[in-house]
């Protein structure tokens, strides 16, 4: 029979201690890590949440008339640059037309031409296809979008309205311009369609230019499909950009759904082991959990109360320093509307977590106390 001598037990003691020790820094650290990418699981994984916030923001929000101005303003600059801009032989046209607008013209638009519920139901069809596509064998995303409301609504006085505003933006024609139409009107074959340059001409063309936008915008809708389909146009940029594939990307999201939703049993895990390990009465306790939790709690904490900031600072000097102001406004909210679903329960968890690992630590001295007053009584009476 074999007996352990003193040294032996201190030694397997001081073992344990360090094992303890270690996974109590473990637990502090898993803590807000592993709380985090659980709440962010919950926030980005929820369909109604993500469908209502996206919803939200192309409906109400100004990030279409901000995107729609950023590539007004780039094919601007492409007219300028290729000297587009310097002839009218290639003018007028509706999409030139649209280069001259601003975010006020686009918002205006907006409201004759994309009603909220035409908005509503293609973010709510490109929502569902996406988060549908996770779970089946399908290589992309079948993302189809009903065209007819919309070519319904151009081809409708709203969309007469549309011309109205972008045809406003147009300088009225200097002398120059409108004896350069008038040359090639000269020398064109009888019959043949002359455009006018892209500037406001006077009466006795006016009428006959805005009529010219009407039918440009016309023959635009007729090659506007019944059903747009994203998913080719998606595959279209995937064949010319190359880069990660669907199906690894399908992959990997599933892996972080799935490990999002166990984070949670890692800090649980890891207190488990550190009761079974350090753990033999109410003192230590408080000791060797309490502690742990309120350090890891406060470290929970932090990220909910700074969030915003380091969110926005992120993304100027990131993914958005170089897009225009508005749009990086627009974009900036949008993402802390939903980064706000992810850090509100993070704090509210923090909240509980350092109450609970006061509480143990509160404890811990109050028994300490009591028992050292206790010591202290019984070594008086003796």
């Amino acid at each position: 029979m074999s007996t352990q001598t003193p040294s032996s037990k201190k030694s397997g003691s001081g073992c344990l201690k360090i094992v303890a020790v270690l996974v109590a820094v473990l637990l502090v650290l898993a803590l807000p890590l592993c709380l985090f990418f659980f709440d962010l699981g919950q926030a980005v994984f929820n369909v109604p949440l993500v469908k209502g916030i996206v919803t939200d923001e192309v409906v109400n929000s100004d990030l279409i008339p901000a995107a729609l101005e950023w590539l007004s303003d780039r094919r601007a600059q492409e007219r300028v640059e290729s000297g587009e801009a310097l002839t009218g032989i290639t003018e007028p046209d509706v999409v030139l037309l649209m280069s001259f607008l601003d975010a006020s013209d686009w918002r205006q638009i907006k409201q004759e031409v994309l009603t909220d519920a035409i908005l509503t139901d293609w973010t709510s069809v490109t929502v569902d296809g996406v988060y549908a596509w996770i779970d089946t064998q399908e290589r992309n995303p079948q993302v189809a979008w009903s065209m007819q409301a919309f070519k319904e609504r151009v081809n409708s006085e709203h969309g007469t309205n549309s011309i109205v505003i972008a045809f406003k933006k147009l300088e009225p024609c200097e002398q120059s311009q409108i004896a350069d139409f008038q040359a090639r009107l000269a020398a064109a074959p009888q019959g043949t369609e002359v455009l006018y340059n892209l500037c406001n001409f006077p009466d006795p063309w006016h009428e006959d230019q805005f009529q010219d936008y009407l039918d440009a915008l016309t023959d635009v809708v007729k090659n506007v499909p019944d059903s747009f389909n994203l998913t080719e146009e998606l595959l279209q940029v995937e064949d010319a950009a190359g880069g990660v594939g669907p199906e690894a990307l399908k992959g990997l999201l599933r892996n972080i759904r799935t490990l999002a939703g166990l984070a949670w049993l890692v800090p649980l895990v890891l207190a488990l082991l550190l009761l079974v390990l350090a753990v033999r009465s109410l003192d230590t306790l408080g000791r060797w959990l309490g502690s742990p939790l309120l350090v890891g709690g406060a470290l929970t904490l932090l990220p909910a109360l700074v969030y915003r900031a380091l969110i926005t600072n992120l993304l100027i000097s990131g993914p958005l320093s170089e897009a225009p102001e508005l749009i990086r406004t627009e974009a900036t909210r949008a993402i802390l509307r939903l980064a706000a679903e992810v850090f509100r329960p993070l704090m509210f968890q923090a909240l509980v977590i350092l109450v609970v690992g006061l509480v143990l630590v509160v404890l811990t001295l109050v028994l300490g106390r009591k028992q050292k007053r206790s010591t202290a009584e019984v070594f008086n009476e003796g």
